[in-house]
């Protein structure tokens, strides 16, 4: 686990504000000396970004500030080509993800590196099966969109490496009532991915998920248990950061979300840039510049 997840780990949503704040100044003040120093000579990073509808993104183009509406000209995203990350990408056209802030947060944290962007992403789709490495049918289709790209890099000489994994999903595990094996089956996709994708030590950082679906009232679907099957994933999202290394979790609970009552389950505009740039954070944590 790292530092960033032991701080914020059991305090109030105030303090952890306060916190993530001062732990984005320590690690850019970082990040920054180690540029002036002359140890950072360029490299070209790709991250892969993956999950369910939280990653693919319900925050409204239409509420950004410009710093974050505008086309990031220096931060490249996969569509089908590479093309320069915008709002769009998200659940519709009109809607975006936590690509948007992370980006750009990454890119001003490592100025001489250049950046790729590779998401995919589909709402309510768990891991127990749609994600199952190899063979679940969402699986083959990341693999398929991630592997595009990379050989896209690959046929144009570009050298590069697979620096992290951002991972936003576990609702539906607890929604259809499967959480009991979402540890054993994430230490696994973690292990795949890290075979298929980039080496033993790529940075792997998941957004632990809210309680709201398979929480104390549940939807229909899915086997309340107690604890819930929400805090089940949950817990278990914690336990296999701790245990694996290269590994960083960070907490969403006080994320805004799209509306408290008719959609508590998803983040809204100012959550997805929340979360965007809390990705940034852990993974930064967890990479070093070179």
């Amino acid at each position: 686990m790292t530092m960033f997840s032991a701080i914020t780990s059991g305090t109030s949503s105030g303090t952890k504000n306060t916190l993530r704040w001062l732990w984005h100044w320590f690690l850019l003040s970082v990040v920054l000396s180690s540029v002036s120093m002359g140890t950072c000579y360029g490299k070209n990073r790709v991250f892969l970004l993956a999950g369910q509808s939280n990653m693919q993104g319900q925050g409204l183009n239409s509420e950004l500030t410009p710093a974050y509406r505008d086309v990031q000209k220096d931060v490249n995203f996969w569509k089908g080509g590479w093309v320069k990350l915008s709002p769009g990408y998200g659940n519709g056209a009109d809607y975006f993800g936590p690509e948007v802030a992370f980006g750009r947060a990454v890119k001003h944290a490592l100025p001489n590196d250049t950046i790729y962007l590779i998401k995919y992403a589909s709402n309510g789709k768990a891991l127990y099966n749609d994600f199952k490495p190899n063979t679940g049918a969402y699986y083959k289709k990341m693999a398929k969109t991630f592997k595009a790209a990379l050989n896209d890099l690959d046929k144009a000489g570009i050298e590069y490496e697979v620096s992290g994994m951002l991972w936003m999903q576990g609702e539906s595990d607890a929604y259809e009532g499967q959480a009991a094996s979402y540890q054993t089956n994430l230490i696994d996709f973690i292990a795949v991915m890290r075979r298929e994708f980039g080496t033993a030590t790529m940075a792997f950082t998941l957004g632990r998920v809210l309680d709201h679906f398979g929480g104390k009232v549940p939807p229909k679907m899915g086997q309340q248990t107690s604890p819930t099957q929400a805090n089940i994933v949950r817990t278990a999202q914690v336990t296999v950061a701790q245990k694996t290394p290269y590994v960083s979790w960070f907490d969403t609970d006080s994320y805004q979300v799209v509306d408290p009552k008719s959609n508590p389950g998803h983040y809204g505009t100012q959550g997805q840039i929340e979360l965007g740039n809390d990705f940034a954070l852990a993974t930064l944590a967890i990479i070093q510049p070179d």
